[in-house]
């Protein structure tokens, strides 16, 4: 018995020592990630003048990215679907920065059915380098799947399915044409499967395979396009209207880490950091408990909204 154990000291230890080399590299490549210098002017050369479109620009997060890649000097694309209040953004973002160009593009993301071919039409000359898949929500948030109408799910999923592929087809022969090119696309920590969002965590969960495939098809056929996910947690904007703390950002600050995340060489990534602690628990905590955990605190969030709507009235 001592021979035998003495023989499987060796093997144990190596496996032991290749384990926590391992974790050792993956800890370093994810901080490595949020230490290591933004690529983003690659698709912004000196002179030539280029153009970032972000989808559901009009607020939140949407509107930051704008700011942040009008600051990091890009002329901006906003699209939205209130012509007025994408007005009174472009004129916000000119008061700011005075030498950028931006342009509106108005279309209604839940009509998703419609031809975009348009919106290639809309780019013109401009040279085109940054899509920004930003647009998308839930309706009816804390509600179950039976007590949703038919028109709930198909609106949710053109709003962040249908929309972002469709736009990313029409848009893409331009982003190759003028690479090196950039799509970046929004995901959600909802992608992991929230109880009483199955509609809005699924169509999340398929940005980020869309993302790995996107990624994964342009490296393959050898195009000069990058295609990033970026994974969102709670974050204050119009529509959330949180305390402002490590674990809840701005929308601008969030644009501004998820900018940053550009050429981390990796096809999905948390946009920031504090976001990226909070996903460990997805894959440390045991899933039942973890679905018990999520659903005591999105019961709080719809308490929270029902009480903040109680006082509008």
């Amino acid at each position: 018995m001592l021979q035998i154990s003495e023989q499987l000291k060796t093997p144990f230890s190596y496996i032991g020592a290749a384990t926590v080399s391992y974790l050792a590299v993956q800890v370093a490549r994810h901080f490595y990630c949020y230490l290591r210098p933004s690529s983003l002017s690659r698709y912004n050369p000196p002179g030539k003048d280029a153009w970032a479109l972000v989808t559901g620009a009009s607020d939140g997060i949407g509107f930051g990215f704008a700011q942040e890649l009008c600051k990091r000097g890009f002329n901006i694309f906003l699209h939205g679907r209130n012509h007025d209040k994408l007005l009174s953004k472009r004129d916000e973002l000119l008061a700011e920065f005075p030498h950028a160009k931006v342009r509106i593009i108005v279309f209604d993301a839940f009509k998703s059915d419609e031809d975009l071919s348009w919106i290639a039409q809309e780019i013109g000359d401009a040279r085109l380098t940054v899509l920004v898949n930003n647009a998308g929500g839930g309706l009816n948030p804390f509600k179950r799947l039976a007590e949703l109408t038919h028109e709930d799910v198909q609106a949710t999923i053109n709003l962040n399915n249908t929309f972002a592929v469709q736009i990313t087809r029409v848009l893409m022969p331009i982003l190759e044409k003028n690479g090196p090119s950039l799509i970046l696309t929004i995901s959600s920590a909802a992608a992991y499967g929230m109880p009483t969002l199955a509609v809005y965590s699924g169509s999340k969960g398929f940005v980020d395979s869309f993302t790995r495939s996107l990624q994964a098809e342009v490296t393959l056929d050898g195009k000069d396009v990058d295609v990033l996910g970026l994974r969102v947690g709670n974050t204050k904007s119009q529509g959330n209207d949180v305390a402002v703390g490590l674990f809840s950002p701005t929308s601008r600050t969030l644009a501004s880490a998820a900018l940053n995340r550009v050429g981390c060489d990796r096809p999905v990534v948390w946009a920031y950091w504090p976001h990226s602690l909070q996903g460990l628990s997805f894959h440390l905590i045991p899933r039942n408990v973890l679905i018990r955990i999520l659903g005591g605190h999105l019961r709080d969030m719809k308490r929270e909204a029902e009480a903040k709507q109680a006082k509008k009235r």
